[in-house]
């Protein structure tokens, strides 16, 4: 996989696990209380807190699987099932329960209230979006690959801040069944790609019983 195509391949796989098009009626609903300045103000710290988390995976997961004995196949498996539960969801327009509780309750006092729990966590950065990157790091064979990597990361962050920062823009010109159709094509492209990763993972797990 030549650089450009890696690239597109790890924005692709971030940008639909993290779903800012199917995030627009959630973060509507948190923010709407605040004038648009602030609204604006706490979409811009909640991308750059989830961006955060995310390169901390990239830069550091290893260390974290080595430190816990997980290897990447296992996670490919595991995360692949993950994202195809996501993928699912998607598919029949819900939101990801892995990102959002419809029972849960914010009792608002000041921004920062929203900003990390549940704008940044999990709802950006979620379970979907750190797997995805931990399976593009484990992709990079070279230090410029894993560059791409950290360049998919922040151009997916950047296009998904710049359409959370237009939720009420999209709100006024865009009914629900438009978005909703949306999020029912990119959930089948993250069906296939789930489905690929879980093939991998257990191809590699299926080889390292083999040699053993």
């Amino acid at each position: 996989m030549d650089i450009i195509n890696f690239y597109l391949y790890g924005f692709v796989s971030l940008f639909i696990t993290i779903d800012p098009i199917g995030l627009i009626p959630i973060v509507h609903s948190l923010t709407y209380p605040y004038p648009k300045e602030q609204r604006i103000r706490i979409i811009k710290k909640a991308i750059i807190s989830s961006t955060t988390v995310l390169l901390l995976f990239a830069l550091f997961g290893n260390y974290i699987f080595g430190y816990f004995g997980i290897t990447i196949d296992a996670f490919r498996v595991a995360g692949g099932i993950l994202l195809f539960k996501i993928a699912w969801d998607m598919l029949h327009a819900e939101i990801p329960k892995t990102k959002h509780k419809p029972d849960e309750r914010l009792d608002i006092e000041d921004i920062d209230s929203i900003v990390y729990v549940p704008l940044s966590i999990p709802l950006i950065s979620g379970p979907g979006a750190i797997t995805t990157t931990m399976i593009l790091i484990s992709k990079a064979q070279s230090i410029l690959d894993k560059g791409v990597v950290v360049l998919s990361i922040l151009s997916a962050m950047l296009v998904s801040g710049i359409i959370l920062s237009l939720t009420d823009f999209i709100i006024r010109r865009v009914n629900i069944y438009g978005i909703n159709a949306f999020v029912r094509i990119m959930g089948l492209l993250l069906v296939a790609i789930s489905v690929q990763i879980i093939f991998i993972g257990i191809v590699g797990l299926y080889n390292s019983i083999s040699v053993q």
